[in-house]
C-alpha cells in the first residue's frame, strides 16, 4: 500500500486518505436573536436578583418572554445554566420553553426545563434502591387509574359477601360502589390526600377527629389500593409526587438539591397543588412559615389566579393566593408580587368582557393595587368583539356554529385554521360537535388527547374485530363449518361451562326455531353488523361495489345449490366472512379482501382459544392486512394524507402500548377483559408526542386543552346556565376539597 511521505517518516502517525466527496456533519450554531422591547412590569421581574417573587401574568402579557429574558439575564451575568431549573406543568411548554432559551442564549447548554412529574420521576428513580426494583418506575396513566380504582370499588361487594372486606364503607354508600361517578370521588379523596402527603393512618385519624366515617373508610381504601400499585409495581401520579417529596424531605436529600440550584423558575403557578408546593420549599430552600421562616435562593413564579381550571387535578389556588405568606424573604417579611399589565393578544373590547366577569371573582390573600392592575390590562390595539347567540334546540345551535364558521371563512376571509370550536367536555360534547360540522363541510382537526382511545378512527375496527373473536373464543365454538343436518347447519345449544362466562351469557343464545315453509337458516359465530363494519373498515378494504358483487356471487352460489330464494346478502357475507374457505371459488377481484379478513380472524380467535394475549391477537389482525403498508406509504408522502396516516399509526401504537402495560399489570386477565378495561376509559391518555395538526382546519378541543393557544375567531359551544360555566360543588359526596392538613378545609366551588 502506497503512502505519503510524511507518513512514512512518522511511523507512529497513522493518517486516513480523506474520501473524496464525503459528507461531514457540521454543527450549527445557533443563531443570535435580538433581545424584545420589554415593558416597566416586564423589565422589573428581569431585574429581581434574589429571593421570593410572585409575578401575576394574565393571558397575551408577555409572561413567557419575561420568564426567558430573566433567565437570559441571570445567565449573562455569569451564572451557571446547570444551576437554574425552570419547572411547568406540560410536555409541550417544557419544549417551547427549552427551545426558547436556547435560542435566545445561542449556548449548546441551556437551563433545565421540565414538568413537575418529569422532575420527580427522575428525583425517585436517582435514589432507588437498586437491589430492590430493578426494572425502571413505571406510571399508571390517568385512564388506567381510572380503571384500577372502579375495579377495586366493584370488588368490594364480593369481597363482603365472602366475608374478606377490609373496607367498611357506610350503609348509605355502598350501593354506590360500582357508580362512575363515586369511583371519580374516591379518586378525588386518594389523590387529595398524597397531595398533602396523609397516608392511610393520617387520613384515618383525620376521618375520626372530624366524625367521618366515609372518609375512615376511604383511608381503608388508600391502604388497599397502594397494596395493589405496590404489587404491580406502578405509581400513579399523586403517589410519585408524594414519594418525592419524602425524599426531598430526608437531611442528605435535602443538602443535595440545597447545592444544586440558584435560581427556581416556575410557570403556571396556580396549578400547583400542596404537594409540589412542598417540593419547591426542599428546592429553594426557603423556610415558609414560622419564627425561623425566609431565606432560601431566588424562585420566581409566573401565575394568574383567573387561570386556576384545574381543580379537578387537584391544583388549588390557595397556592398563589397565599404566596407571599408561605416564601418568605431572608428579613421574614412577605414575598413580594409584581404584575404584568400590557396585553399584546386581546383588543380593547375583549378584555372590557373579561373585566365584567372578574369583577365577580374577589381576590383575597394579594395585594388589592396589584390585583387591580392585573385585571385592567392595557391593549396595545383595538378591535375584538364578544357576541352572544341562543338557539332553542342543540342541532340549531350546531348548525349555525357551522353556518357562521363558514360565513367568517367565505365572506370574511379567515383561515379554517385560524378558527376554534371549544366545548366543556371531551367524551360527551366532541363526538356529536364533530359529526355535525363535519357533515356542514366544515375541515375538522380534533385534538387527539380530547379523546379516549376506543373512539381513535384507527383503533375502532381493531377493537371491533378483537371483540368479535374473543367473544367467540369465550364460547368454544369450532371456527369452521358444522356438518349440516336435514339441509341446514346446526347451532351448539351453547358455549361449554367457563367460570369466566358472564351470567346473561351462559344459556347461550335463543335456538333457531322451525317453521313450515322456512328458508335455511345458518347461524354464525359473527352477527351481519359487525361483518359489515369489518369489511368496510381499513381491515377489509372493500367498498360499496365490492360489497355488491361478492354479495351476487354468493346469491347466486346458494341458487345453483338448489336454495331457491337465498338468504339476504348482508346475511351470506356474515356467513362467508367466518366461513372463509367458502370464497376460494369467486373472483379475488372483489372476494380476496373478505377471504384474507376471515382468515385473520380465524387466526386471532385461536390464538386467543390457545391461551394467547389481547396484543398477541392485536397484532395478528393489524400484521396480516395491507392496511400497515398503507398507512406507511401515505406517512412518507406527506401532505394532508400524511398528516392523517401519522395520526392513525400514533393511534394504533398507543393501543399496542395500552394492550401491553395492562397485560404486564394485572398478569393476563384475557382480552374480553382487556376490553372492557379499554371501554371505561372516560379521559384520554397523555402521550408523549403531539401529533401534528391539520394545516387548514377549524381546532376542535376542550376548553382546558384550549389554554395558551390564540385563534382570530373562537366559538364557545353549549354555554348554558347551570351546566357551563357550573358553579355547583365539586365533590359533594365525599368533599375531597374539605380535606385539610390542619382541619376542615374552606370547601371550593
Amino acid at each position: 500500500m502506497s503512502s505519503s511521505s510524511s507518513t512514512r517518516h512518522s511511523p507512529h502517525r497513522e493518517s486516513r486518505p480523506r474520501t473524496t466527496g464525503a459528507y461531514r456533519l457540521v454543527r450549527t450554531p445557533p443563531g443570535s436573536v435580538e433581545p424584545p422591547l420589554l415593558d416597566a412590569g416586564q423589565r422589573a421581574v428581569v431585574d429581581h436578583a434574589t429571593g421570593p417573587l410572585l409575578v401575576l401574568a394574565g393571558p397575551g402579557t408577555g409572561k413567557t418572554t419575561t420568564l426567558v429574558e430573566s433567565v437570559a439575564a441571570r445567565v449573562n451575568a455569569g451564572a451557571d445554566p446547570a444551576r437554574i431549573l425552570v419547572l411547568t406543568f406540560s410536555r409541550k411548554a417544557a419544549v417551547e420553553l427549552r427551545d426558547r432559551m436556547a435560542a435566545r442564549l445561542g449556548a449548546a447548554r441551556g437551563p433545565q426545563a421540565t414538568t413537575f412529574h418529569s422532575y420527580c420521576y427522575a428525583l425517585v428513580r436517582a435514589h432507588q434502591d437498586a437491589d430492590l426494583f430493578a426494572d425502571p418506575l413505571r406510571l399508571l396513566s390517568g385512564p388506567e387509574q381510572d380503571v384500577t380504582v372502579r375495579e377495586l370499588l366493584a370488588g368490594q361487594l364480593d369481597l363482603e359477601k365472602a366475608g374478606l372486606d377490609h373496607v367498611s364503607w357506610p350503609d348509605e354508600l355502598r350501593a354506590c360502589l360500582t357508580t362512575r361517578g363515586f369511583a371519580d370521588e374516591v379518586r378525588a379523596v386518594l389523590a387529595r390526600s398524597r397531595e398533602l402527603g396523609l397516608g392511610p393512618d393520617a387520613l384515618a385519624a383525620f376521618a375520626r377527629r372530624t366524625g367521618r366515617p366515609d372518609w375512615r373508610a376511604a383511608a381503608q381504601f388508600l391502604a388497599e389500593y397502594l397494596d395493589v400499585l405496590d404489587a404491580q409495581g406502578v405509581l400513579d401520579y399523586a403517589e410519585l409526587v408524594h414519594r418525592a417529596v419524602l425524599l426531598a424531605e430526608r437531611p442528605e436529600v435535602s443538602a443535595q438539591l440545597a447545592g444544586a440550584y440558584d435560581a427556581v423558575y416556575v410557570d403556571e403557578y396556580q396549578d400547583t397543588d400542596p404537594a409540589q408546593v412542598r417540593l419547591l420549599h426542599a428546592l429553594a430552600g426557603n423556610r415558609g412559615r414560622g419564627a425561623d421562616a425566609g431565606g432560601g435562593r431566588t424562585l420566581v413564579a409566573f401565575g394568574d389566579p383567573d387561570q386556576s381550571i384545574y381543580t379537578f387535578r387537584g391544583a388549588d389556588v390557595n397556592g398563589i393566593l397565599e404566596f407571599p405568606d408561605t416564601f418568605r424573604r431572608a428579613d421574614g417579611t412577605p414575598a413580594p408580587v409584581g404584575v404584568l399589565t400590557t396585553s399584546r393578544r386581546s383588543g380593547s373590547e375583549l378584555l372590557a368582557a373579561t373585566r365584567l366577569l372578574t369583577r365577580r371573582m374577589p381576590l383575597t390573600r394579594l395585594p388589592a393595587d396589584t390585583v387591580r392592575a392585573h385585571r385592567e390590562l392595557h391593549a396595545v390595539r383595538e378591535g375584538g368583539r364578544v357576541e352572544t347567540y341562543t338557539y332553542p334546540t342543540a342541532s340549531t345551535e350546531l348548525e349555525n356554529i357551522a353556518d357562521l364558521l363558514r360565513r367568517a371563512h367565505l365572506e370574511d376571509g379567515v383561515p379554517w385554521r385560524e378558527m376554534a370550536v371549544l366545548v366543556r367536555a371531551g367524551g360527551r360534547s366532541l363526538p356529536a360537535v364533530r359529526r355535525a360540522l363535519t357533515s356542514a363541510g366544515v375541515p375538522l382537526e380534533v385534538d387527539g388527547n380530547d379523546l379516549p382511545l376506543r373512539h381513535e378512527p384507527a383503533v375502532a375496527p381493531l377493537l371491533t374485530a378483537l371483540r368479535t373473536v374473543a367473544t367467540a373464543a369465550l364460547h368454544h365454538r369450532p371456527v369452521g363449518p358444522e356438518k349440516p343436518e336435514d339441509g341446514r347447519e346446526k347451532q351448539k345449544d351453547g358455549p361449554e361451562e367457563h367460570e369466566d362466562v358472564p351470567e346473561e351469557q351462559e344459556d347461550g343464545p335463543e335456538k333457531q326455531e322451525d317453521g313450515p315453509g322456512a328458508a335455511p337458516v345458518a347461524v354464525t359465530w359473527l352477527d351481519t353488523e359487525t361483518a359489515l363494519t369489518l369489511l368496510t373498515s381499513p381491515l377489509g378494504s372493500m367498498d360499496a361495489a365490492d360489497l355488491r358483487r361478492l354479495g351476487r356471487a354468493l346469491r347466486d352460489e346458494e341458487r345453483a345449490a338448489g336454495i331457491r330464494v337465498p338468504a339476504p346478502s348482508d346475511e351470506l357475507l356474515a356467513r362467508a366472512l367466518a366461513e372463509p374457505e367458502r370464497l376460494v371459488t369467486h373472483d379475488p377481484a372483489f372476494a380476496h379482501g373478505a377471504q384474507r379478513l376471515g382468515a385473520l380472524l380465524r387466526k386471532a380467535r385461536e390464538l386467543l382459544e390457545g391461551g394467547g394475549t389481547a396484543e398477541e391477537a392485536l397484532w395478528a389482525l393489524w400484521n396480516g392486512t395491507p392496511w400497515p403498508g398503507r398507512l406507511e406509504r401515505a406517512a412518507l408522502r406527506g401532505g394532508a394524507g400524511g398528516r392523517n396516516a401519522d395520526r392513525d399509526l400514533d393511534a394504533v401504537c398507543a393501543l399496542f402500548d395500552t394492550a401491553a402495560r395492562a397485560e404486564e399489570r394485572t398478569g393476563g386477565r384475557g382480552a374480553l377483559n382487556f376490553l372492557e378495561e379499554v371501554d371505561a376509559q372516560d379521559i384520554a391518555a397523555d402521550t408523549l408526542s403531539r401529533r401534528t395538526a391539520r394545516p387548514d382546519a377549524v381546532r376542535l378541543m376542550t376548553a382546558h386543552r384550549s389554554k395558551g393557544l390564540e385563534w382570530r375567531l373562537v366559538v364557545v359551544a353549549g354555554v348554558q346556565e347551570g351546566l357551563w360555566p357550573d358553579l355547583r360543588r365539586r365533590g359533594s359526596l365525599l368533599e375531597a376539597d374539605r380535606i385539610g392538613r390542619d382541619g376542615l378545609a374552606e370547601p371550593l366551588t
